[in-house]
């Protein structure tokens, strides 16, 4: 997700006129409550677009962490302007003195996920000039990329727009994870909401080259049954893998991953008694099996929220690639490989295993903030997402069936295209998927990649409350 995505961009002049106007409001608020002191607070981005409707809300978010933190001021006026093309501002008129309230705005700057990313102004009337940080203590800025003093980056122009914006992008996804609140669930609730991920997922269609009640797709070995069959002989697994991350003590997560591991090759056995040998739930068996245990080790004690969960994740198959692909570790013999690790010697493609150590980003940061947005009945959200997902992925079982990597393009494309005439909510996006199905049967391709990350969506979904 790009929250400068619908931001339009600003020229000069506008930024200029904004600082005038800006200065006079302060000016006007001062003089109105000479005894008052005035805090302005605005996003503080670097480039042309200072706006967009994911940074209202977003600062809509920051501005709600931020009000308890004037419980001890006494707030005599509030002005608030979200519209503005040069970003949304908000002013505060509150009791107190300068030194202190700057203090307690650097404290909450210094402390809050987006606090860099804040331009926090404290005046008054009667003071001869604005307090720095340094005045009160506080070390200068730092840059956002390295770390370095802030106006000396901005100075020397060391850093790029695009690296700004993609560090800014990072910063807003993991804000958000924090706001996700998972509450702590009995087992039962959240074996349940895995499986439902995997019901959901093979109940959804159309769904190109996918199975679902009315097609197979490209899969001539397997229906819809099979799916349920699958799903079903899974729940022991889940069971197992919520029990081996609500149990587990300590904090050396690889080792917990590697008990989960064992388990899932326990599952794909129990699999493919239950589909005659058809592998159908393989990747979800290890992508699903991670998220469970993650989420019972992080909600031990308690709620949790989707920033932590992700930090699980990354601890417990840290250097995943590594030590699975690396050149020491990999299979000699092609025919004992598994499509990924084909797929890595052929295209450095990670696959799963590079999703799983970044804590499963496509999901996290993408698809689960997409479909919380989208509106409809539950068929079109989930077609939806699917084909968000599609779109931003390489999908390893897409690219083994095509038989090369450039098939990841033409999905971008397809998936483009789909959005474009209106996605599930119109006839045409519709006929869209139907003619796309048919096309990827005839082709047989399958974008079961897609499909996992799909089931990973659902399951938090359905934790948040979302779904």
């Amino acid at each position: 997700m790009d929250y400068f995505e619908g931001g339009e961009r600003l020229n000069l002049m506008q930024v200029l006129d904004n600082r005038e106007w800006r200065e006079k409001y302060q000016k006007q608020l001062m003089a109105s409550f000479p005894t008052a002191v005035i805090t302005s607070v605005k996003l503080n981005l670097p480039g042309p677009i200072k706006t967009s409707p994911k940074l209202q809300s977003v600062f809509q978010n920051i501005i709600n962490d931020l009000n308890p933190v004037f419980k001890d001021l006494q707030i005599i006026k509030e002005a608030s302007f979200v519209d503005q093309i040069t970003g949304p501002e908000i002013f505060f008129v509150t009791s107190g003195c300068l030194k202190l309230v700057k203090q307690i705005m650097i404290t909450f700057e210094e402390s809050h996920l987006l606090g860099r990313l804040l331009d926090l102004d404290v005046m008054c009337q009667n003071a001869d000039k604005q307090l720095s940080r340094e005045e009160l203590g506080f070390a200068p800025r730092k840059c956002l990329l390295c770390g370095k003093d802030a106006k000396t980056c901005i100075k020397e122009g060391n850093h790029s727009l695009a690296e700004g914006y993609s560090q800014i992008n990072k910063m807003l996804h993991n804000f958000e994870k924090s706001k996700m609140i998972v509450p702590q669930m009995t087992q039962s609730q959240v074996v349940d909401a895995a499986l439902t991920g995997m019901l959901y997922e093979v109940s959804l269609g159309p769904k190109p080259g996918l199975v679902d009640p009315i097609s197979n797709g490209a899969h001539k070995d397997m229906t819809v049954f099979t799916f349920i069959d699958s799903s079903l002989s899974l729940q022991p697994y889940l069971n197992e893998a919520y029990r081996i991350g609500n149990q587990f003590k300590g904090t050396d997560l690889p080792r917990m991953f590697s008990l989960l591991r064992n388990a899932g090759i326990r599952a794909e056995k129990d699999m493919f008694a239950a589909t005659n040998g058809v592998n159908t739930h393989k990747g979800a068996v290890f992508s699903l099996g991670i998220m469970v245990t993650a989420v019972a080790y992080a909600t031990q004690k308690g709620i949790t929220n989707l920033l932590t969960i992700q930090k699980v994740i990354s601890d417990m198959t840290q250097d995943l690639v590594k030590n699975d692909l690396g050149k020491n570790n990999l299979r000699n013999s092609q025919n004992q490989q598994t499509a990924g690790e084909r797929q890595f010697i052929k295209y450095k493609i990670p696959g799963v295993r590079g999703e799983a150590e970044k804590g499963f980003p496509i999901v996290m940061n993408l698809a689960l903030p997409f479909l919380c947005e989208q509106q409809g009945n539950l068929n079109q959200r989930l077609l939806n997402t699917l084909m968000k997902i599609a779109g931003n992925i390489d999908d390893t079982n897409l690219i083994k069936r095509a038989g090369n990597a450039t098939i990841s393009k033409d999905m971008q494309h397809w998936s483009m295209t789909f959005f474009q005439i209106g996605g599930s909510y119109t006839p045409e996006g519709l006929k869209f998927l139907n003619d796309l199905d048919q096309m990827f049967i005839k082709r047989n391709l399958s974008m079961g990649g897609a499909a996992d990350n799909l089931i990973l969506t659902i399951f938090l979904a359905r934790l948040v409350g979302s779904l």
